[in-house]
Parts: C-alpha cells; structure tokens; sequence
C-alpha cells in the first residue's frame, strides 16, 4: 500500500521526467520557437554611427535603406527606381536638361519622418548642403561636390543646377550610393552632426525606427506605422552583431537568429547551404574584391613590380580553395565596371609565375600585407598569397586587424585609408555607375575619398573626367573601356572576384530579394509564413 508520500514522489518524478523530455525534444529541434513579431538577423559589422552620412561603404547604405530613404533607389532587377522621387529624372521626361546642368526631381506627398513630421524638399536642400559641409565628417563628398545649388522652389520639387554635366549623379546624390535625406528639423540646430544623440539613435522617414543600440550586441528596431511605403509587416527588427562567422552559423541553426546578414566569411558557403529550412541568396552586386597595393609605398611603387607580384599568384585556385564554390574569380572587374565592362581591355590577371621570379628575385623584397581578422576563408587567401609571393622571391608578412578598425578612417587609425601597408586584402563596393573616379583619382587619395591604393597618373585623370561629362551610354562605354587598358597596365589594384552578398534566411520568411546595393532595399515588404491550423508554416512559394 503507497502512502501519501509515495503518491507525491510519484507524481514529482513523472512531471521531472515529462519536463525532461520537452528539453530534450526542445534540444533534438535545435530551434528556439517561432515568434512573428521579431525578425533577428545577425551580420559581423558593428556600425560606427547609424547616421549613413558618418558612415561607410556597406554599412551607410544597410543602415540608410533600413532607417531612412533616398531619392531614388536599385530594385532586384538592377533597375533605378523612385524613393521619395515620383519618377527617376532622364532626358526623356525632362528631368535631365539638355544641357546636362540641371536635374528636377518630383517628390512624393505625404512622406512623412518618424516623428511625424513632413519630409519635404527642403529636407533634401538641407541634406546636400549638410554633406558638403566641410564641418560635418563625411566619409566622401564624391558626387555632391559637383552640386553648384540645391533648391526647392516648392516642397514637393527639388532642383539640382550642377557645375558641370555630370552622368553618375542620380546614383550618388541622395542615393544608396551616396548618403539618404536627413531631418533638416533635428539637425540645423547643430554647427555639426559628428557626435550627436541622433548618431546613435536617429529619426529617419524609413521603414524602421531604433529603439536603442547596444554597443557591441545589436541594435533594436520597430516598424514606423507612417511609412510611406505602407507599414512594414514584421513588428519588431533586431540587428545583432556576431564577430566569428562560424558562431553565426551556429546561431541560425540553434534559432537564436532568424537570417544572417552578408556573410563575410564565404568559407561558410557550404554550411550555410546545408542547413535545413533556410534559403542562401547569392548576389552579385557592385563590389570587387581585391589585392591593393600601395602605389607610394617603396616596396609597390614600381608598376612592373605590381604586375609581378599580381602574376605570382594564381587567382583561380586562390578562389577556389579559400571560398569554397561561392564565388569565381572569372571575369572580376564585372564587379568594378558593371555594364562598361570590357573583358578585352581588363581581362583576368595570368598566372605566370616564371615572369614573378625574373622581376622579384633579384629585388630582396619584404613586404606587409594586411588584411581582416576573424574571417577564415581571408586567413587562407592571405596565407596562400605569401606563399606564392615567398616562391616567386617576395617575403610577405601577414597582419591582421580587426573587423571595425580595419575599414576605420585615417584619422580614427584605420589602416587601409591610412596607407599603413604595402598591400592589402579588401572588399569593397565602388557604386552603382562604372565611374571609378572616387577609386583611382588623384584628388581622391584618403582623406580626401576611397582612392586606397593612391594612384596618381593624369592619363587616368583624363580618362575618369571624359567619362562623367556625357549622358550617353555608348560614349560612356568606350570612354571606360580605354580607362580599364589603362588601369590594366598600371595595375593599383588587381583584382580577385566580384563580390556577392551572401544572405541566409529562414524558410519562414518571404521577400528577400537582393539588388546590387542592399537586401533590405525592400525590407518593409518583407513577411512571414502564415500559420496552417497544425502549428506548422506554409513555406510554399
């Protein structure tokens, strides 16, 4: 006969043992439950301010199309589109002058920012001359410079009167490019914006608003219910900041976050696709990635020297080892010239190692390559470019920096705009138009611009100038095809593979869909897999 304390044991080892269970069965899923309300994404770069106008490269445009708008935008089909812009402006609507000198925009009504006040023209007036003011801190002022006066002659049109024709203006001024329309009301009052409340917590007319930034954790987001664009579908938006690639991994296969943002590492390629119920995109987008050398440093100064040390390496096999089928080093400066490529004029690097060693060995070289910490798949690449180097007679030593301080500006110790290297592993996005004036211009030698190998040759100056005074297309072709021979031959950069934007997300999750500057170009869009009447998804698409 059990007694009652009998009875109570009973009971305690049945609910500890059913609660086991659910951990267990918990544990066997690898997945935290769904929750509808929240989208969490990780990606490895912190930014260094969430206003775009202090910030760089992929990181500005992320953040501007996630918490701000522009003019006018890339959609998934390469195609330029209206933003806050009703239509994008061309010779053919009249938005284009004949001349070339002036560009009208027609804007939206009922644009509204965050806080509910109306984003008008002056808005944009008031944004183009914030950026060139010398005051404010902007990474470039490429594009905005050739703006001689912004006006708004009423609060839905924005005119730009321009110093000179200029083609690649719709895709820089208040563009994904270039830096998003800022709150003229918030930010008049400061003789700068360079270290502001707004920079960490800004109010902008996008399809997110931040709540708050946890340095060194994530930042957390909701949707702006007076987006113009309709409120977004997904609640609640948290970035979260993962340093080592293979935690992110981990991370979207535990459930502890839902997709992973522009996978630095494509050494993960293969783990990423491999896991169950998510979906890898694989975009191509306007970016290279690239071996620069320091034209004023000693040791690449010389061009047949750069040529040498380019053709010492095998790129193919580089490529296919370090990133494991993600990526091709076929036909790369695509990535850098986009419709102006000429595969005549700037073809693939060849591997002639026998041409390395007649150049390098008799010169007693040693030299600094610098490159990314916490990225594998750069490790192997760096690691391989040495060796191939030691062969053809060139020592290399390897140093790493870490992921914030690597693409940092010269005046925060950044290395790359600094010119402390000899040679560098570095990804990154040249723009939406094949001008390449803010990468190989004399007058753009940091810090004064991006020019990161500090090519000065007026042949190329010549060239980049020629491109940007015509709107016709054919013209622009054959400009940028003589630019990329000349570019070949000088070699400042030689280039690995175009690079592409690597997105994992969950199955659950519709509307992704990649353009050449960002996936969150249509972020407000973005939904999740309605529930079926079992608890399960409709992943069908």
């Amino acid at each position: 006969m059990r007694t009652p304390f009998d009875r109570l044991r009973v009971v305690r080892y049945l609910t500890m043992t059913v609660v086991l269970l659910l951990v267990v069965a918990a544990c066997s899923r690898g997945a935290r439950p769904p929750d509808d309300s929240v989208l969490v994404i990780g990606q490895q770069q912190e930014p260094i301010s969430l206003n775009p106008a202090l910030e760089n490269g992929q990181r500005s445009t992320q953040w501007g199309e996630l918490l701000f708008s522009y003019l006018v935008k890339y959609d998934d089909k390469g195609r330029l589109i209206g933003d806050v812009a009703q239509e994008v402006p061309t010779l053919r609507n009249g938005g284009i002058s004949k001349d070339g000198l002036t560009i009208t925009y027609h804007l939206r009504r009922g644009v509204r920012f965050a806080d509910g006040v109306p984003l008008t023209a002056s808005d944009c007036v008031w944004s183009i001359n914030a950026i060139n003011n010398t005051a404010n801190n902007v990474q470039t002022r490429y594009g905005y410079d050739r703006v001689a006066r912004a006006e708004a002659p009423n609060p839905y049109t924005l005119v730009l009167h321009l110093k000179q024709p200029f083609a690649p203006i719709l895709s820089l001024v208040l563009a994904p490019q270039g830096f998003p329309i800022l709150p003229r009301h918030l930010l008049a009052k400061y003789p700068n914006f360079n270290n502001i409340d707004f920079d960490t917590q800004p109010i902008g007319s996008g399809p997110y608003v931040v709540e708050r930034w946890l340095h060194g954790d994530r930042v957390e987001m909701r949707a702006n219910p007076g987006y113009f664009l309709g409120e977004p579908r997904i609640p609640r938006m948290v970035v979260k900041f993962i340093p080592r690639p293979e935690q992110g991994t981990n991370e979207l296969r535990t459930g502890e976050i839902q997709a992973y943002f522009n996978e630095q590492d494509y050494g993960q390629y293969p783990a990423l696709t491999e896991l169950p119920r998510y979906h890898v995109h694989n975009t191509p987008v306007s970016a290279v990635d690239a071996l620069i050398f320091n034209t004023q440093s000693p040791g690449a100064r010389d061009p047949l020297v750069r040529r040498a040390l380019a053709e010492a390496i095998d790129f193919h096999s580089l490529v296919a080892k370090a990133y494991r089928g993600a990526l091709d080093s076929h036909a790369a400066g695509r990535g850098l010239f986009l419709w102006a490529y000429d595969a005549g004029a700037y073809p693939d690097v060849p591997y002639n190692p026998a041409f390395a060693r007649s150049v390098l060995q008799s010169r007693n070289l040693h030299l600094q390559l610098i490159i990314q910490a916490g990225v594998p798949a750069e490790e192997v690449a760096a690691n391989d470019i040495a060796q191939y180097e030691k062969s053809a007679g060139a020592s290399v030593t390897i140093k790493k920096f870490n992921v914030t301080q690597f693409g940092a500006p010269a005046d925060l110790g950044g290395p790359v705009y600094g010119g402390k290297f000899d040679m560098a592993l570095y990804s990154f996005v040249n723009g939406d138009d094949p001008d390449t004036t803010d990468q190989f211009a004399c007058s753009h030698v940091p810090p004064a611009g991006y020019n990161k190998s500090r090519i000065c040759d007026p042949r190329i100056d010549v060239l980049l100038r020629a491109g940007l005074l015509t709107y016709d297309l054919d013209a622009r072709k054959a400009i940028y095809a003589r630019l990329q021979a000349q570019l070949y031959r000088d070699l400042p950069i030689a280039l690995i593979y175009q690079r592409r934007e690597l997105d994992a997300f969950t199955d659950r999750l519709f509307g992704p869909n990649g353009s050449v500057d960002s996936v969150f170009w249509n972020v407000a869009a973005w939904r999740f897999a309605p529930r079926l009447r079992s608890g399960s998804f409709d992943t069908s698409r």
